[in-house]
Parts: C-alpha cells; structure tokens; sequence
C-alpha cells in the first residue's frame, strides 16, 4: 500500500517548483555579451586594415586587405557578407569563427559598417 504525501508537503513542493521556473525565465540572455568593439578590431583586424580602416598598412598592402572606407565597397557589401567573411575568411584574411564567439563577430561587422569615406 502506497503512503499518501501530506497536502502541506505537495503544496510546498508545487510552490518551490513554481518558483524555481519563474527564476530560470528572469535570468539574463547569455548572447547580450558586451564587446569592447575598439580593442577587438585593434587586436585582431588593424594590422591589415589599419586603425582607420584604408588597410594602408604593410601588411594590407601586401596582402590587399579590404579598404573598409570605400563607398563602393560599403555600398555593395550586405552586412551578412561582413559576417560571413569575419566567420570563413576569405583569399588570404583567415577565418574568425574559432578564435571569436558570435557576439564579437556581429560587434565586429557592425563596426566595419562605421568607417567614413576617405577624403
């Protein structure tokens, strides 16, 4: 024969479980990480692209970085093509996709998108 649980004991068990799913639904998101965009780009895209993005640099020039303030380049270019780019590298650029989580990596490509046209 099976013993009953007493109402109190069920009614307290009900009351902690509720409570317990009500804590797990206010916890914060995960993927609204903050990224420090400025120092990411600094460490891991400046040497070829250059602080101010025009890829100027020794190592742009010689492996023909992208200029991130050409108007026909930003024109043509669609935000998930930056993404993707930063993810699977592309010609000699290597890919970003072990080395950076998805956060850094759409901070990143937001952060293409700022540079203003040379003058």
């Amino acid at each position: 024969m099976q013993k009953k649980m007493p109402q109190s004991f069920r009614w307290l068990l009900l009351a902690g479980s509720l409570g317990f799913a009500l804590a797990c639904q206010s916890a914060p998101a995960l993927d609204k990480v903050e990224v420090d965009t400025r120092t990411l780009f600094a460490d891991s895209c400046a040497k070829c692209h250059g602080a101010d993005g025009q890829a100027k640099t020794f190592r742009g020039r010689l492996l023909s970085a992208q200029n991130f303030t050409d108007t026909k380049w930003q024109t043509a270019t669609t935000d998930e093509e930056i993404s993707k780019t930063i993810k699977m590298g592309i010609k000699k650029m290597p890919a970003f996709e072990k080395k950076l989580s998805a956060a850094q990596i759409e901070a990143l490509a937001a952060f293409v998108r700022t540079f203003k046209p040379a003058t």
